[in-house]
């Protein structure tokens, strides 16, 4: 086998590594473009030569840094290559971006106010725009990201047995919320919240009036999830911007854990990046 053939079976055998890691294609992407670049220092690079190729490097930013890293962790522990001094490097500059972070939020200030939004959001259902009004009150009541309000209507459970999809199923006196696929669901697993609101049961109750359709998405298109979202939200706020606004105005360790909670997010995350002052 020649050093070409050598290097292309190793890049494949890595790739094979990180799908085997559950990563998405798009992190996989990043974590190949840094193998190149610790594979142009020589054909196998020891922690010390990663180290100190990623830390001298004066051209990239300190999160640029953390991703190299944590490339090299993958690639040495594929390799069983010792990486004890690459981990200790990432643990450093986590610790410093996180002061950073944190220090930035607590600090910064708002535009609008939680009473802002639940205003907007009924004049949503005042206006006629249920998609407005029920995503709203989603991502309000529920602290969602983007991927959460990705749902499926459905008129019963037995038409929920994708468990790469999240669902609204449509009862006689109130609606399951039914989330299978969000950005921490493999540490959280599955969420599932009833919701007795009448006005979100009368939304979900308008989009399946055609009683030939057992079930059909909120989105037809959620490609690009944030523009879409923007278009229905109150002000055109993103997500996290919303979750940021009622955690401010909700400062009280028991909201903080009720956004935890419905998040799937930890409360160290929340105190770094999403304004927690208590």
């Amino acid at each position: 086998m020649t050093n070409e053939e050598e290097k292309h079976s190793d890049i494949d055998l890595f790739v094979i590594h990180l799908k085997d890691l559950g990563l998405v294609k798009k992190t996989i992407d990043a974590h190949i473009r840094n193998y190149n670049r610790f594979k142009s220092l020589n054909d196998n690079p020891t922690q010390e030569e990663i180290i100190k190729y990623v830390m001298d490097d004066e051209t990239i930013s300190m999160g640029q840094k953390l991703i190299r890293l944590s490339s090299a962790s993958k690639y040495l522990k594929y390799k069983n290559m010792e990486n004890n001094d690459v981990l200790t490097n990432i643990r450093n500059i986590n610790e410093k971006l996180n002061k950073t972070y944190t220090d930035r939020n607590k600090k910064m200030e708002y535009k609008y106010k939680k009473q802002d939004i639940l205003d907007e959001m009924e004049r949503f259902y005042e206006s006629g725009n249920k998609k407005a009004y029920l995503m709203t009150y989603l991502v309000v009541n529920f602290n969602t990201r983007n991927k959460d309000v990705d749902v499926t209507m459905a008129r019963h459970r037995k038409y929920c047995k994708d468990l790469t999809e999240n669902y609204l199923v449509l009862r006689k006196n109130d609606v399951v919320y039914i989330r299978n696929n969000y950005k921490t669901c493999k540490t959280y697993g599955k969420k599932e919240n009833i919701i007795r609101d009448k006005k979100i049961l009368e939304c979900v109750k308008y989009f399946m009036r055609d009683k030939e359709i057992n079930k059909r998405k909120l989105f037809d298109n959620f490609y690009n999830s944030t523009r879409v979202i923007k278009r229905y939200t109150p002000f055109g706020l993103k997500t996290t911007d919303i979750v940021k606004i009622i955690l401010n105005c909700n400062n009280s360790l028991k909201d903080a854990v009720n956004i935890s909670k419905n998040r799937g997010t930890n409360l160290t995350t929340l105190n770094q990046n999403y304004n927690l002052k208590v």
